[in-house]
Order: structure tokens, then C-alpha cells, then sequence
């Protein structure tokens, strides 16, 4: 899980040796006077020749780096999947750090060094593209989707680790005997055995949120079959999606839904936090209170405002480490007046000292 890599890169110890942080735009420009160059295949170029000569005469660190500089420009110019808009890599040759994950969401180009890794732009993701299930379904068969980090994936295609687990459903409709001799007769049957195949994917995948799809009657048969703990991640407004809308199509409906959702939960979460700073309750505002916190353990979720001018690039790498390192959850908030005048930083805490 992303999460875990966050915390890996968090309690990552710095040396001496350079560290590499990469964030690309992988999409192949659509206009200009070079279409289908990536843009960020030329920031990548341009950043490692100017990192490369900060490092020179050679030393441990220049090896280190020109070995990482050597694997990553490989890794970018290789075929890489039209669903992949962004790139991101971790990588420190000299402490055999390397992490990449390739994204269906945009990213800002960025290429930097340093002790540590940069986190900001994989915290951002992680806070806005939390893994969601996509249920389209009529009274005879099923289609489940992952979204994660932006891509939209069909449980059930050939690379799908899921694909086993659920190999019984297809485009096609359902054929199989388990099913099949059930699906004329008894709807609520078969809506429950959806039911139960949904649930075990959704924790298998950890899903935070749960969008459903597709013919009324069967829609209406799925939900009152869900249990309580999956209604509370169930998105309560239901899409008329036809069985066979493209993938492409689906995706594009299902992020509009999910950036509501992000931008909605966000505002919750500020509001709760301007009630806590009202009331002293559980909760701190302000750069060096919510550090202090954070070194403390306290804090239960980190509050950032990423268009704040109160934080430095450093200071609030260094706060994002600290919350992945101790387990807090981290909440972008943008647009929001109390919280901005609050200095866009601040944290929701599991006990006050």
C-alpha cells in the first residue's frame, strides 16, 4: 500500500548521500513543436545535468547519483502504459533506496535532491486519490472497478492481481453454474452473492469509499444487502451507468465524483479543527504548536493549506514526516477562510498533555 511507502520514505535515516526525488508529467504533449515528447522527459534532463555538476570532482555521492541519474532516465524513456499520466521515483543508489509508482493523475514536474526524500506531492496524492470500489451492475451481472492514484482498473483483466478472485465475471454476463440457475428466479440471491464478492474486495483493498452504478432495481437489491460498515463508505447518490459503458468513460465520471468527495471531506475536517482550536479541545493550530505535537505523537490527523506562504519547502517536508512516521493522517484543505487565517496548518490530536 502507498500508505506504507509513505512511511518507509518518512523513516528513511539521511546520510550523506544524495537522495533523488522525482515527480513527472508522463503524458505525451498533444501540441507545440514537439508533440508526443513528454514534457517532463525534458525537466528530467535539464534538473540531472544541473544536479550532476554540484557533485563534481568525483566522490562517493557523484557515483551514487550518476547511478540513480542512469536507472531513472532509463526507466522514463522505456514504453510506458497510456493509462500512466504521472511518474513518481525515490531512489539513493549508496542506500539501495528505490521506489516508483507510476500515476493516472497529473503531477507538477519536479526533480530535487536531498537527505531525505521529498513527500509533499505523494502526500498530496495519497489525500486525493484515496483507493475507491466502482460496483456497475443489472439483475444479471456485475462489473467491479479499482481506482487508485488517479487509474481505473476492471477486476478481472489479465494483469489484475484480484483476477483469480473474481475471474466469474465478465463483459459477457455470468455462465457459470453457481450463479447461473439462480439469477431468473431470485434477484435477492443473486444480489447477495454480488454482495459478498464486493465486500471481500473492498477489504482486500482497503477501499475508503464505494460508488454504485447501473439499472435501478438492481442498485436498489445491492444496497439493502450491503452491510452497515460498507454503507458508510457508500457514496449516496447513484450513477445510471449502462453495462456497457467503456472503462474510459466510467473513469471519467467516477473522478468527478471522487474530487467531490475529497473536496467535501477536507471541509469537514476544517471545521472540526476550527471547533477544537475554539474550544481547546483536541486539537492545535499554527506551524510550531503543530510541530510540537507531532514530535509528541500526538496528532491524529495533519491539516495543511498547500497554497499557505506560512510554510517553507523544508519545514513542511518535516511535517509530513512526522505525521507518516507516527501514523497520522494527512488532509490537504484548500479554499477554506477560517483555516487559512490559522496560518493553513494545523492538527486534529488523540490526546491533549
Amino acid at each position: 500500500m502507498h500508505e506504507d511507502l509513505m512511511r518507509k520514505l518518512a523513516e528513511f535515516e539521511p546520510t550523506e548521500m544524495p537522495v533523488l526525488s522525482v515527480y513527472l508529467d508522463a503524458r505525451p504533449q498533444a501540441t507545440g513543436g514537439s508533440p508526443g515528447i513528454r514534457s517532463g522527459a525534458i525537466v528530467l534532463k535539464d534538473r540531472l545535468h544541473e544536479i550532476e555538476k554540484t557533485y563534481r570532482p568525483r566522490g562517493d555521492d557523484l557515483d551514487s547519483f550518476m547511478a540513480d541519474r542512469e536507472k531513472i532516465e532509463e526507466f522514463f524513456n522505456r514504453e510506458i502504459s497510456p493509462a500512466t499520466s504521472g511518474l513518481i521515483i525515490f531512489a539513493c543508489s549508496a542506500e539501495n533506496l528505490w521506489e516508483e509508482i507510476e500515476v493516472g493523475a497529473e503531477l507538477e514536474n519536479e526533480v530535487t535532491v536531498d537527505k531525505v526524500p521529498s513527500l509533499f506531492q505523494l502526500a498530496k496524492m495519497l489525500d486525493e486519490h484515496d483507493t475507491a470500489v466502482v460496483a456497475v451492475v443489472d439483475t444479471s451481472t456485475a462489473r467491479f472497478f479499482v481506482t487508485r492514484f488517479g487509474k481505473l482498473k476492471e477486476v478481472d483483466a489479465p494483469d489484475d492481481p484480484n483476477a483469480k478472485m473474481f475471474r466469474k465475471r465478465s463483459m459477457g454476463g455470468w455462465k457459470q453454474t453457481k450463479y447461473q440457475r439462480n439469477i431468473d428466479n431470485n434477484r435477492d440471491d443473486f444480489s447477495k452473492a454480488i454482495v459478498k464478492d464486493l465486500e471481500d474486495l473492498i477489504r482486500k483493498v482497503d477501499a475508503k469509499n464505494l460508488i454504485i452504478a447501473g439499472d435501478e432495481i438492481a442498485v436498489t437489491l445491492l444496497q439493502n444487502n450491503l452491510s452497515q460498515k460498507t454503507r458508510e463508505i457508500l457514496y449516496d447518490y447513484v450513477l445510471r451507468i449502462d453495462m456497457k459503458t467503456p472503462r474510459l468513460d466510467i473513469k471519467e465520471e467516477v473522478r468527478e465524483i471522487l474530487e467531490e468527495i475529497e473536496r467535501a471531506d477536507a471541509r469537514v475536517q476544517a471545521e472540526k479543527l476550527v471547533g477544537a482550536v475554539r474550544g481547546r479541545g483536541l486539537g492545535v493550530s499554527g506551524v510550531n504548536p503543530t510541530k510540537q505535537a507531532l514530535e509528541n505523537g500526538q496528532v491524529e490527523m495533519l491539516l495543511i493549506d498547500p497554497n499557505t506562504e506560512n510554510l517553507d519547502e523544508e519545514t513542511r517536508n518535516e511535517l509530513l514526516r512526522l505525521a507518516a512516521a507516527t501514523g497520522a493522517n494527512v488532509e490537504m484543505v484548500e479554499n477554506h477562510e477560517k483555516f487559512a487565517a490559522m496560518d493553513g496548518v494545523g492538527g486534529l490530536l488523540r490526546y491533549k498533555i
